[in-house]
């Protein structure tokens, strides 16, 4: 019988540079215009990297027990981070200075948000929503969640957002505290991701599943079979395709035409171990991907189900964010810090 031949080994590519943060990374975000990268380590402090060299421009305090989850506002001189302490904290990162402490009303902020439109920042503690403005004064304080608040984003481009943790979504408008719409779901929502055009809300669930709602009309659906529970949620620039995490292949829903229900997904095979961190490009059709086996892959799915790219590391991968010119990638790891590739494909 003629021989099949193997196919090339996938060309590795090798980091621009590396950084030690001595801890695990939490959280990676880059400043709106790619001039500076924050990291979040799991023990409180906030390193802040000029992307370009490597060198560390700042170190912020952060949490003492704990930094959980970085975000930029729109024009990128002001950072939030949340904490394992109860409060959120809004940093001046050119003097190192923070700009305002603020006491979330529980023991844990799970997340944080800014608005799309102006510098207004959600956070979300316990059962406790609460609206600041980027001076750090308390705007609005929201009804009681019915449950531990998992996961909040605002629609892009709108003034309206949504919060979600077990029994559903439920959604916002900027300033008004009564609800706009609901969506009941029997089920406790870990993830949420709106699509970029906001047509679409999807959740990665507890159950190791992943739930669709069309945000308009409320019609839902969900897909099962995941091997672990979903956290990992990222849409294409296209509003298109779904990747999600939640088992070793990366699962890609097409949501054009009558939808995901009833099709195959697109399946992306190289990771040993399920899935631990994904991103699509801004603009571009690239997805990386990242598991707790220290390998990372970069795709064209719509091109081709094996990796254009592979970088290895010993450390798990906890996150891998795009750079807002769709250039660079930079990867957080469980305990060898920060990695930052140029993944410009020649």
């Amino acid at each position: 019988m003629p021989r099949v031949a193997e196919p090339p080994p996938l060309p590795e590519v090798g980091a621009q540079w590396q950084a030690s943060i001595g801890d695990y990374a939490m959280d990676v975000a880059w400043s709106p215009d790619g001039r500076l990268l924050a990291v979040a380590a799991v023990s409180g402090p906030v390193h802040v990297f000029d992307p370009a060299s490597g060198t560390l421009a700042a170190t912020l305090r952060g949490h003492a027990q704990g930094t959980q989850q970085l975000a930029w506002n729109r024009k990128g001189n002001l950072l939030a981070s949340a904490g394992q302490d109860g409060m959120a904290r809004i940093w001046d990162v050119a003097s190192a200075h923070c700009h305002a402490t603020l006491d979330c009303g529980a023991p844990w902020v799970e997340r944080l948000a800014w608005s799309p439109l102006e510098d207004r920042l959600l956070t979300a503690a316990g059962r406790k929503l609460r609206l600041w403005d980027g001076g750090g004064e308390r705007l609005r304080e929201y009804p009681d969640f019915a449950s531990t608040i998992y996961d909040l984003q605002w629609q892009p481009g709108s003034s309206h957002f949504a919060v979600a943790g077990y029994g559903g979504i439920v959604m916002y408008r900027d300033g008004d505290s009564t609800p706009t719409k609901r969506f009941d779901w029997k089920g406790s929502i870990l993830r949420m991701a709106y699509s970029p055009d906001g047509n679409f809300i999807a959740t990665g669930n507890q159950d190791a599943s992943v739930h669709f709602w069309y945000r308009k009309s409320g019609k839902d659906l969900q897909m099962t079979g995941y091997m672990k529970k979903v956290r990992e949620l990222s849409w294409d620039a296209g509003s298109r395709f779904l990747a999600t995490g939640g088992s070793p292949p990366v699962i890609i829903w097409d949501c054009s035409g009558k939808g995901p229900a009833g099709s195959t997904p697109i399946q992306l095979e190289a990771h040993g171990r399920p899935v631990s961190a994904l991103a699509y490009q801004h603009q571009g059709g690239l997805l990386a991907s990242g598991c707790p086996g220290g390998l990372v892959c970069i795709w064209n799915p719509r091109k081709s189900t094996r990796p254009l790219r592979q970088f290895r590391t010993t450390s798990a991968i906890t996150v891998v964010v795009w750079s807002p010119d769709d250039k660079k990638l930079a990867i957080g790891s469980e305990s060898s810090g920060i990695f930052l590739l140029d993944t410009t494909l020649q």
